[in-house]
């Protein structure tokens, strides 16, 4: 059997990258099978019950968060309705959902010029780095009160689809669509506010200064990003965060420390993506190299930027994006926050390569190589030595091969039924002899699963209205 023959075929270039999906992503959905719930998820469900919905949507407005969608996900927790079978769906859903949202992502920033195996391949490969470049899995797909995080940037790919399908002609319900998700994902989280409020911005400010005329529909955008953003950031909530004991360091609202950190910190996460990134810019080249040459007139009129000013937003908003954490709280952003910074890193990266591209062939009529040839078997080598090196991967696989996560999942049922079973308010809970990183957010309470044990009142002991204690 000749081997190039066989490799050349398309439908047979597809298959394999199908058979790559279902190797990156089986060992997840098989841990999706051993979530339970932890620390915020009982609180959240004990509000829920004790405030009612809405009650706690403003509750949690007044006291601590300005994420007016946020609170509402995290406070759709399957345990206020009695189910743990729920945080096991949610996570195949979300798992299933980001990989749709990829797909839709590179289908629309394409135009869907591509064939379907280069399709699937960039989607796969944005998945893979992505997972890849994650500080924590755990937080980001098996946390149900983190999904604001998560689902946020699945909401994210799916407004930049819609933006670039229907760019070349925006009418008023299209802006009016894209001014509702700007309103729904502006209240997810911090850093997606951040990212949203400054591109829309942009996109009013340099539109309206290559065209010469002011550009009304960004103007409407960013004018209804900025009010939104507005509206979350001064929630009271979020001053009453800012000003509790949570965060007692005097370096909280100093101007050249914040700058100084939010710098460094934007340099240092690049520069750690910087290896993987540019990999993937070699595969994203050739096929942004034949787009512009398969392309219709007014087509990718979204990519008609010019490096320069693409550039300067996309690192500009890398730094404002830490900016606001080191300004209120003088600390670097949590690792579920991290998680979307990662994501917009990838995203804006490979946006800018699909706009180097475009501009570098159209400034210079550069001969851009539309083939792979060896190139494409190192890019391969990169990415299989990464995925086999890969702490995210190899926990995963390790968690599942080894039955660990199986076995706290088993803990964690057993620990609850005895906390159910025993009348007493005080409750000596066994400590976890299994803690599966890939599922588990570990922090440096006693208790991984349950938040705190022992020193603290934690959410679980909130929840059962019962007094834990670690045991050998």
């Amino acid at each position: 059997m000749n081997y190039s023959i066989w490799f050349s075929n398309k439908d047979n270039k597809l298959k394999i990258i199908i058979l790559a999906f279902i190797v990156l992503l089986f060992p997840f959905i098989i841990l999706s099978f051993y979530v339970f719930p932890t620390t915020d998820d009982y609180c959240h469900t004990l509000g829920v019950r004790d405030m009612g919905y809405w009650g706690f949507q403003v509750h949690y407005w007044k006291t601590w968060s300005g994420r007016y969608i946020g609170t509402i996900i995290s406070a759709t927790q399957p345990l206020a309705y009695g189910s743990y079978l729920g945080y096991k769906i949610a996570a195949v859903v979300i798992l299933g959902l980001y990989t749709h949202a990829i797909f839709r992502f590179v289908r629309a920033i394409t135009l869907g010029k591509l064939e379907s195996w280069q399709t699937a391949l960039i989607t796969f490969l944005f998945l893979f780095v992505l997972i890849a470049e994650l500080p924590i899995v755990s937080g980001y797909f098996y946390w149900y009160t983190g999904y604001y995080y998560t689902l946020a940037d699945i909401g994210t790919l799916h407004l930049f689809a819609y933006f670039f399908q229907k760019y070349a002609r925006l009418s008023r319900s299209n802006i009016t669509v894209i001014c509702l998700a700007l309103i729904i994902l502006i209240g997810t989280n911090e850093y997606t506010l951040v990212w949203l409020v400054a591109l829309t911005g942009a996109l009013f400010f340099f539109g309206s200064l290559t065209q010469k005329k002011i550009q009304f529909p960004a103007l409407i955008m960013f004018l209804v990003a900025l009010a939104f953003g507005v509206l979350s950031i001064t929630a009271p909530g979020n001053a009453v965060r800012a000003e509790s004991g949570l965060y007692p360091t005097p370096l909280k609202f100093n101007l050249v420390y914040s700058i100084q950190h939010s710098l460094v910190a934007s340099v240092t996460n690049f520069s750690k993506m910087a290896p993987s990134l540019c990999i993937l810019a070699l595969v994203l080249i050739p096929f942004a190299a034949q787009l512009y040459h398969k392309r219709d007139k007014n087509e990718f009129r979204f990519l008609a930027v010019h490096p320069v000013i693409s550039l300067i937003v996309f690192f500009g908003c890398l730094f404002l994006t830490y900016f606001p954490t080191y300004w209120s709280i003088a600390g670097p952003p949590n690792l579920r926050g991290q998680c979307v910074i990662t994501f917009w890193t990838l995203i804006g990266f490979s946006y800018n390569v699909f706009v180097i591209t475009f501009w570098t062939i159209e400034k210079y009529n550069s001969k851009i190589t539309t083939r792979f040839g060896l190139l494409g078997w190192v890019i391969a080598l990169y990415f299989v030595t990464l995925y086999t090196s890969n702490f995210n991967y190899r926990s995963a696989w390790s968690d599942v091969l080894t039955g660990r996560a199986a076995r706290f999942y088993k803990e964690m049922e057993a620990r609850t039924q005895q906390v159910y079973d025993t009348p007493e308010h005080s409750v000596y809970v066994p400590k976890l002899k299994n803690i599966p990183y890939s599922i588990l957010i570990i922090t440096e309470a006693p208790d991984p699963a349950w938040g705190s044990v022992e020193y603290n009142n934690g959410c679980a002991e909130w929840y059962f209205k019962k007094k834990f204690f670690l045991k050998e």
